[in-house]
């Protein structure tokens, strides 16, 4: 069986809907067997003031990726704002051959865009148990936390996949952290993130695929773009082998 990694860069606009069915479209080309990453909230972005109306759409949303999933035997990470008992919280899913195999909702809520004035913050970082690998989603802001990081390090995560908004302004902050992670966890790191300017804000763009080695497999700077890799799921042990970086750390 050969496995694949993809993620998608795309602009969004003001319609969830068509947001949807344009990143369902640019998704079509992804082969069976593959992990694929979307955009944090890729389908409504920070709007605010219908975040209330997009969470009620999140199922929806859900199961038209889990339709992807299942027909196409993928592995799909997103994230959908989800109304629960605290409030809304911004909640990365995960969807295996057309079945949600787990969640976590984002802790670090990003000040400047005032997500911590609209979302509850999560509590949990676990990592998931996949035919991947062991999964890792650290959501946007978060990827800039070590503590975050180091338990995913401490678990031995194969693969992170980081769904983002991430400011233009901010960059190069989005390539130094995602190959520095890369290296650190020794790990595949996988970053989707949007690229251009929606409710005042400029994003970035710079989806990228980084190998446990730290290399660049994908990239793309600007435009919608679907990215794919092939995936050695022996490589991040293969690198831990070659390079121990694993000692205790003492307190």
């Amino acid at each position: 069986m050969s496995l694949k990694l993809a993620t998608l860069q795309m602009s969004i606009g003001e319609s969830a809907e068509d947001n949807l069915r344009k990143a369902l479209c640019l998704i079509e080309p992804v082969g069976r067997d593959t992990l694929l990453l979307l955009p944090e909230l890729f389908f409504c972005g920070f709007d605010y003031d219908r975040m209330e109306e997009f969470s009620r759409m999140s199922g929806y949303v859900i199961e038209a990726l889990s339709e992807v999933s299942r027909e196409k035997g993928a592995l799909v990470c997103c994230t959908v704002p989800e109304k629960t008992p605290k409030g809304i919280e911004n909640t990365a899913i995960l969807i295996d051959k057309g079945e949600v195999i787990g969640k976590r909702s984002k802790i670090k809520l990003f000040p400047p865009f005032q997500e911590d004035k609209h979302f509850v913050p999560g509590s949990e970082n676990p990592l998931f148990m996949t035919r991947f690998g062991k999964v890792g989603v650290l959501v946007c802001f978060e990827l800039r936390f070590p503590e975050l990081v180091l338990k995913l390090w401490k678990e031995g995560v194969d693969i992170l996949l980081v769904p983002a908004q991430w400011g233009y302004e901010r960059k190069e902050h989005l390539r130094v952290l995602s190959r520095g992670r890369a290296i650190e966890l020794q790990s595949y790191v996988i970053v989707s993130n949007t690229w251009n300017e929606h409710r005042g804000i400029h994003f970035a763009g710079g989806s990228s695929i980084h190998s446990p080695w730290g290399e660049v497999l994908a990239f793309s700077e600007r435009g919608d773009t679907l990215l794919q890799t092939t995936y050695d799921p022996s490589l991040p042990a293969q690198v831990r082998e070659l390079l121990p970086c694993r000692f205790k750390i003492e307190s």
